[in-house]
């Protein structure tokens, strides 16, 4: 009976020491998942946006940092460069209740030219890593780079008439190549218009000159500011001011009534199509969502179809061509009022010439270029869109049918449709338009030798000889 009772005390004392190694395991196992780096995936994230590969001590760091399952505790920035570690940024977390973080600052210090390494380092406040939190530490080599691009205008002062056009050429460079060019013009309380900016050495045989085509928006203020933005790979910007004389565009003002029957015929069609909901019993707030929503839409439509489209070469050949035997039924620019009832209903610029003959007249490309649209863009009916190069576009609305395609190359003086109604037209007539980057701008002077001559002829030609002098500014 005693060695049985052994036997049975032995049992249980044996039975208790693997139940203690059992859970010895056990947190020893929750200690190294939960306290040790080797099992829990890093949950620290880091986006930098800015530095890239060059890095301006003018230009604001820009990294997002998120941790998705603890708090951050620190965040380190800082560079190495000539030998030496030059702190950046340091921040530490007193509460505990910060998981993203995006951070944008500026330099308080110049860091001088050459090779750098950035470094950031980013702590969370995790039991992991034996109590010390996750760290991630991220290092990017970067050259840092305190210069500006170089621009040399190679015209004189541009000549405008508002609503109308003009170009300049001027050059651009930086020895690490340029990120972005392009010119602005800032008017109507800082709304900016922005035009490309295109390889000029075709016309100065000199590399990195451009040339642009700009136009001057309508607008009360009358104090539109240009100017050529170049942007290197580094980020630095530049502006340089391009010098204009301006006219401002006396704008003729009509009265234009509108009555139920065109309402009902023209308006709620091109609504219907559209989709735009309204309310068949309120004439008058069809019409003016016709006017100030859908053919916005349109306006908006023709622009992204001319934006897409980059054509580095001058495609047109001398003035541009007038519907034959035509009037001018509405000119560009005129400010037209809208009655209904003898009541106003809204007013709108007119951004083309009107152009009209006998019923059916057959339309002529007005220049060489590519048609790039041929379709029914709401108010404008058939349309067609033609690239003369450079970001100049025409637009031929309210045709009956098209005699091209688009991809078609056109010859100035071929016959690409005939006119008529559709569209928000009145009468058998061609809408005749002219854009530069999606604005428009006044036909007439398109349509004129001598205009193109003095202010576009002429201006490549005075930069091609200003431009043999770059030599001497560039090196």
């Amino acid at each position: 009976m005693k060695d049985t009772f052994y036997l049975k005390k032995k049992k249980k004392k044996g039975f208790g020491s693997k139940l203690l190694f059992i859970l010895i395991l056990l947190v020893c196992a929750y200690a190294v998942y939960h306290y040790t780096p080797f099992f829990v995936k890093n949950p620290i994230q880091i986006n930098i946006v800015y530095p890239n590969e060059y890095f301006s001590s003018d230009k604001n760091i820009d990294i997002n940092i998120k941790d998705t399952k603890y708090p951050l505790k620190e965040i380190n920035i800082y560079t190495y460069t000539m030998n030496t570690k030059i702190p950046l940024y340091d921040k530490i977390f007193e509460n505990k209740n910060t998981y993203n973080f995006p951070l944008k600052f500026k330099l308080n210090q110049r860091l001088p030219d050459g090779p750098a390494k950035f470094v950031i380092e980013v702590t969370d406040y995790s039991h992991n890593n034996f109590s010390l939190g996750f760290k991630k530490k991220i290092e990017k080599q970067v050259t840092v780079y305190n210069h500006y691009p170089k621009v040399i205008l190679l015209n004189d002062a541009a000549n405008i008439l508002e609503g109308g056009s003009a170009v300049v050429l001027f050059y651009a460079n930086d020895k690490i190549g340029l990120k972005n060019v392009y010119l602005q013009v800032k008017y109507a309380n800082n709304k900016i218009a922005k035009f490309r900016c295109f390889n000029a050495e075709k016309f100065t045989n000199h590399p990195h000159t451009y040339i642009a085509f700009f136009t001057y928006p309508f607008c009360e203020q009358k104090n539109w500011d240009t100017s050529i933005v170049a942007q290197n790979n580094a980020g630095n910007e530049i502006y340089v001011h391009v010098p204009v004389y301006y006219e401002s565009f006396k704008n003729k003002k009509t009265d234009v009534q509108v009555d139920t029957h065109f309402i009902e015929t023209k308006v709620y069609r091109l609504l219907k199509e559209a989709n735009i909901s309204f309310n068949e019993q309120d004439p008058a707030q069809a019409f003016d969502l016709v006017i100030n929503k859908l053919e916005k839409q349109n306006n908006e439509q023709i622009a992204q179809i001319a934006n897409s489209i980059h054509t580095d070469k001058i495609l047109f050949n001398g003035p541009f061509l007038q519907l034959p035997g035509s009037a001018v039924m509405a000119y560009f620019g005129d400010y037209r009022t809208f009655y209904y009832d003898n009541r106003p209903l809204t007013h709108e610029y007119h951004l083309g010439v009107d152009f009209a003959s006998i019923k059916h007249a057959k339309v002529l490309a007005a220049n060489s270029g590519i048609v790039v649209y041929t379709g029914k863009i709401g108010v404008y009916g058939n349309c067609i869109l033609i690239d003369h190069g450079l970001g100049i576009f025409s637009l031929y609305g309210h045709l009956e049918d098209f005699l091209v395609k688009k991809g078609d190359f056109v010859e100035k003086g071929q016959i690409i449709a005939h006119t008529d109604t559709t569209g928000l037209a009145v009468g058998d007539h061609l809408h005749f338009g002219m854009l530069i980057d999606g604005y428009y701008v006044n036909p007439i002077e398109w349509l004129d030798g001598s205009w193109i001559r003095n202010n576009i002829e002429r201006k490549i030609a005075d930069a091609r000889k200003r431009a043999d002098m770059l030599k001497y500014y560039t090196q």
